[in-house]
Order: structure tokens, then C-alpha cells, then sequence
């Protein structure tokens, strides 16, 4: 039997996009509360990251599996499948994450992950995101406090475009375009070896 759902501590959270915060060329995963007080956590990511994380919020067939479809893949050949995905806890600024397998004996595993990671590979695979009440109450901003693109039954559709929150609309939707044309060779470095290709 898979682990029940944990309710109470915990809450169902969505990813709502990826932007950039003001100022900054880093990647901002966002995720929304779905209940509540529809809250949000910003968290930092790499540009890798969100890469992955577009192409699998897209639904993207590559020639060959990026990692977190290749993990997937791996953990399916075993019997497993991943079931949910936890943010659990919030130490020194860095938010840690569990993955929920259930095995081919039909046991369960909770298996540590970088929230990014387990954000990630949640969205590939269509299964809950949760995050711990701890970690709201310690890390999440409130509604009114993000800009979101298209706006939702409880946010107006139109900013004011004086206001901070226009201007992170505006480079939420500038990433999210240029995420969706981005592949993995466009985040090659100079230190990358032209020559030494998967085989």
C-alpha cells in the first residue's frame, strides 16, 4: 500500500511558474498553496534546473531522457514508481525535499532530495507536491505579494504598472518564453569539451 497522505502538518502546493527575482539573473521556482491562504515559496534555482523543469511542465519528447526522466525511467525498471514529493524542512536558506516511492513489494521508501530536484521530477511524473506547515509558516510569502501571469479567480487579471509586482510579471513571462525555446546546449559553458559527446 502506498503511504497515506499526511494531513494537518502538511499542505498541497502547485508550481505557479518561473521568474526572476528583481535585480537578479537567477531562476525563482514559485509554488502556490492550492488551499488556505493560497501562499507562495520562492525557491532559487539553477538554470539547469529550470530547463528541465520547462521541459517537463511541457511534456517535451527529446531524442535522449534528461536526468530526471532517465531517474524515472530508472526507478520504473526496478517496479517503483514515485507516488508524491514532500518539502520538508528549511535549514540555513536551503529547503530539503523527500521523494515517496512505492516499491514492487509494495512497500514504501522516502528517499532525500533537493526540492528543485523533487519539484522537478513531481512535474514529470504528474504526482502531488506537498510542503510541510513548518516551512510555510517560516519561508512562504503571501498572495498578495506575487505577481502571477494571467491572474487566477482570487488575483485581478491587470496589474498596476507602477507597482514592483508589474515588473515581476514581466520577467516571469520573458523566462518562461525563453525557457520554452531553451534545449541543454544552450547552457553549455566554455569549459564544456565540444569533442566529447554521449556516444
Amino acid at each position: 500500500m502506498a503511504r497515506e497522505r499526511i494531513v494537518g502538518d502538511m499542505a498541497v502546493v502547485e508550481v505557479a511558474g518561473v521568474g526572476q527575482e528583481q535585480g537578479s539573473e537567477d531562476p525563482v521556482l514559485l509554488l502556490r498553496e492550492q488551499g488556505g491562504g493560497r501562499r507562495y515559496l520562492a525557491i532559487w534555482i539553477g538554470a539547469p534546473e529550470a530547463t528541465a523543469l520547462a521541459a517537463a511542465e511541457v511534456a517535451a519528447t527529446l531524442p535522449r531522457p534528461l536526468t530526471h526522466r532517465l531517474l524515472l525511467d530508472a526507478v520504473e525498471a526496478f517496479g517503483a514508481s514515485l507516488t508524491g514529493v514532500r518539502l520538508t524542512a528549511l535549514v540555513d536558506g536551503q529547503f530539503h525535499a523527500e521523494l515517496d516511492l512505492l516499491t514492487a513489494d509494495g512497500g514504501t521508501r522516502a528517499v532525500s532530495a533537493r526540492a528543485s530536484d523533487a519539484v522537478t521530477l513531481a512535474v514529470h511524473q504528474g504526482c502531488p507536491i506537498d510542503a510541510s506547515e513548518d516551512v510555510l509558516a517560516e519561508a512562504a510569502l503571501p498572495a498578495n505579494a506575487v505577481a502571477t501571469v494571467g491572474g487566477t479567480e482570487d488575483e485581478p487579471d491587470e496589474a498596476d504598472p507602477t507597482s514592483p509586482a508589474a515588473d515581476v510579471e514581466d520577467e516571469v513571462e520573458a523566462l518562461r518564453r525563453a525557457l520554452s525555446d531553451a534545449t541543454p546546449d544552450d547552457f553549455r559553458t566554455d569549459k564544456d569539451d565540444p569533442d566529447d559527446k554521449d556516444q
